[in-house]
């Protein structure tokens, strides 16, 4: 079978600029943005103006463009365009002028597209296509940088927070893959689909469940092939038959619920008690496997050894010396007899580890990844940092057998944040803190910026994507606290809890139309000061990691503001890509279908296609349909949920259109091709490297199918 291998161990300065890992974030954003580009460029000659009637464009706009707004054409007045959603901007004004200017600025309640000024010009000036012509370069270079950053986001200032959280909580990693990491993946997602809904409760799950489907296809079709393509062939075994067979459940729960016309209270506690119960499941299954099934193991690893000494013995006894050839163990183990009972194979297939050196099952095997140890990913010593141990450097440097394994699950989170004999220590007055805190400030923003500008082995478009960055890298480190190792720097911490509401409260107003600005805010603001103060004056400084009983709030609120960075930065993307649809005049739900969907499953691709490089292929699989399962059960739970509380309703029509039933089917045909490629085809147990191309083909159909149904007859009168 095909097996992932970690790269090579190699030692370099904590906070150092990965040659390596740059040069790949480079390469994956270029080409994301040439992908997108040509996807634009196609879809515009094939859907542009003449191609597509007016009518049929207009009538299909209403539920997959950026936001599903209300067409009250009626009581508007005909100078105020807030009520339209942006798509409409050639259609409503059908000349260049005021109208138009005004349009591009107060379309989309008052939010107007990402570059108004392009819509402008008057008749005799430059036409939007001719502005967005001439700023092309600029275009596509933001949008190569907006790919990175979101990549990069992820990968520093997001799942640090995630790493720790499964230490602390005592969680295998892949549990946590499921959980906690797909909450922080989904978060965004679940956030837009619950606005969808609760903004128009006509329309909103409608643009919801395109997006959903949409995205779910791009993950499970796409980015799955790629992370096979990379990984060379990944295992078919029991975590992700159970993750992906947790996928095929939810789509048909969701579409028979959708199927039945109402949308209820019953409805709503199903979505969301189906993926709590999944992931009770799961945590049940990894329990069971580190309290149960390992020490069993151990002892009749012991039982054997005991019997091959006793044989041994005996033989030795009778013959006067060793057999050559013979098998050391004479007759039956008993540990081989022990029964296997029904719960445990369940429980042990739906874990995501086989340890049993008798056997061969769904588990993931355990010479490497699933030694029961804590998989590291990110700081100086990840294995997605490029500079991990291999799992024989690892067992160089610790002492003892099974016992041990128990140890480093007890006391992985300390070895997180936390080192034994730090030489970390705090200042020793508060004016000594405040000068120690500039003074690590200032060498820390020298560090990085000669890290970029002077580091022979970041490659040139890499540098000058990183100098682009720099600004939002400098806001970024100065808003999300990292308090674990490999990223701690005390005066960081302590300024990014000082200056962490304020983005907030920007990020409140920008995303959400919400001024958090008054007496509650400037409470918790001078909570957050004084928390800086605190950490500036005792926490360990140098080399040191703070305590895990203050680590632990820290990295919980850092995480939250991570997640604010994401769902800004994707935001930014999709509305680029989206101005450049209007700009071509692609109709919105082709859009919908393709640019937007592709630009919400980036962070999604970014971080599992990268997984997959290091040698987790496996967990890159898992998250690929642990995550669409996660967001379209919450997503359509909680938003339905809040309706219910807003309208004071109990129940809502719904109806299933020929798109979403579209993305139903498709994504219940993906997950059966890739269980049934890698249990019953070619080698048994392994989804082989050329089940990429497949699913990137499924994927192609599924667009193409989904395009021409929305102008299909059928398409049109259900739609429309």
């Amino acid at each position: 079978m095909t097996k992932s291998v970690l790269r090579p161990y190699r030692t370099a300065p904590v906070g150092r600029i990965d040659a390596q890992t740059q040069a790949f974030h480079t390469k994956l954003a270029i080409s994301l943005a040439l992908v997108s580009v040509a996807l634009l460029a196609v879809l515009s000659l094939v859907y542009g103006p003449g191609n597509v009637s007016t009518s049929t464009a207009v009538g299909s706009h209403n539920w997959y463009t950026a936001r599903v707004l209300q067409q009250n054409t009626d009581d508007a007045t005909p100078t105020d365009y807030t009520s339209y959603s942006c798509h409409y901007i050639f259609d409503v004004t059908t000349e260049p002028g005021a109208d138009r200017c005004q349009f591009a600025r107060e379309c989309n309640l008052g939010d107007g597209l990402w570059a108004p000024f392009v819509f402008c010009g008057s008749a005799s000036s430059f036409s939007a296509t001719t502005w967005t012509a001439i700023l092309s370069p600029f275009l596509l270079f933001w949008m190569v940088l907006l790919f990175r950053m979101l990549g990069s986001t992820a990968e520093e200032f997001f799942s640090p927070a995630l790493e720790m959280f499964s230490f602390k909580l005592g969680l295998p990693p892949r549990f946590a893959g499921v959980s906690l990491l797909a909450l922080g993946n989904g978060a965004a997602d679940v956030s837009a689909t619950v606005a969808a809904i609760t903004t128009d409760p006509v329309n909103g799950y409608q643009l919801s469940l395109g997006a959903l489907t949409g995205a779910a296809m791009v993950i499970g079709s796409v980015v799955s092939a790629l992370v096979v393509l990379v990984a060379g062939g990944v295992p078919c075994r029991g975590a992700l038959v159970r993750d992906v067979a947790a996928l095929l459940v939810a789509i048909a729960v969701v579409w028979y619920r959708l199927a039945s016309g109402t949308m209820g209270p019953d409805s709503i506690t199903i979505f969301l008690t189906l993926y709590f119960v999944f992931v009770v499941l799961v945590l049940a299954a990894d329990v069971y496997h580190r309290a149960v099934v390992l020490p069993r193991r151990s002892r009749q690893a012991d039982d054997r050894e005991r019997e091959r000494e006793l044989a041994e013995r005996r033989r030795v006894e009778a013959d006067g010396s060793a057999v050559p050839g013979a098998n050391p163990a004479v007759g039956p183990s008993l540990s081989s007899n022990t029964p296997s009972h029904g719960l445990d194979q369940f429980l042990t297939a739906l874990s995501n580890y086989d340890n049993d050196p008798r056997t061969t099952g769904w588990g993931v095997e355990s010479e490497d990844l699933a030694d029961d140890r804590p998989v590291r990913l990110h700081g100086s010593q990840g294995i997605l940092h490029g500079h991990a141990p291999t799992p024989e450097r690892l067992d160089s440097t610790t002492e003892g057998g099974i016992a041990h394994h128990y140890n480093m699950l007890e006391d992985a989170v300390d070895r997180t944040c936390v080192e034994d004999g730090s030489p970390g220590f705090s200042a020793s007055n508060w004016s000594g803190a405040l000068q120690d805190g500039y003074s690590e400030l200032r060498k820390h923003a020298e560090q990085t910026w000669e890290d970029i500008v002077y580091n022979a082995d970041v490659g040139l478009v890499s540098k000058i994507l990183l100098i682009a960055e720099f600004p939002f890298t400098v806001l970024r480190k100065a808003t999300v606290a990292i308090p674990c190792e490999g990223y701690y720097v005390r005066a960081l911490v302590a300024l990014s809890l000082a200056l962490s509401p304020v983005w907030l409260a920007f990020y409140m107003y920008r995303s959400h139309d919400t001024n958090v600005l008054g007496t509650a805010f400037g409470i918790f603001w001078g909570i957050m000061v004084l928390a800086a103060l605190l950490v500036l004056r005792y926490a360990p400084g140098g080399q040191g990691n703070m305590a895990l009983s203050v680590a632990t709030p820290i990295a919980l609120y850092g995480f939250v503001v991570g997640a604010t960075w994401i769902d800004t930065i994707a935001d930014m993307l999709v509305s680029l890509l989206d101005f450049i649809g209007i700009v071509l005049r692609i109709p919105g739900p082709i859009v919908g279908l393709t640019i937007l969907a592709w630009g919400n499953s980036m962070g999604d691709l970014s971080a599992n296609v990268t997984m997959a490089r290091k040698g987790l292929a496996n967990m890159a699989m898992t998250a690929c349909f642990a995550g669409p399962f996660f967001n379209i059960l919450m997503g359509l739970g909680l938003g339905f949920g809040r309706l219910a509380a807003q309208t004071g309703q109990s129940e809502f029509q719904v109806s299933l259109s020929p798109s979403v039933v579209t993305g139903f089917l498709f994504i219940v045909l993906n997950s059966v091709t890739i269980i049934a490629t890698g249990l019953f085809f070619g080698e048994i147990g392994t989804i082989p490297k050329n089940y990429g191309y497949i699913a990137l083909t499924l994927y192609t159909v599924y667009l193409v199918t989904s395009i021409s149904l929305q102008y299909s007859k059928y398409g049109q009168e259900k739609e429309v």
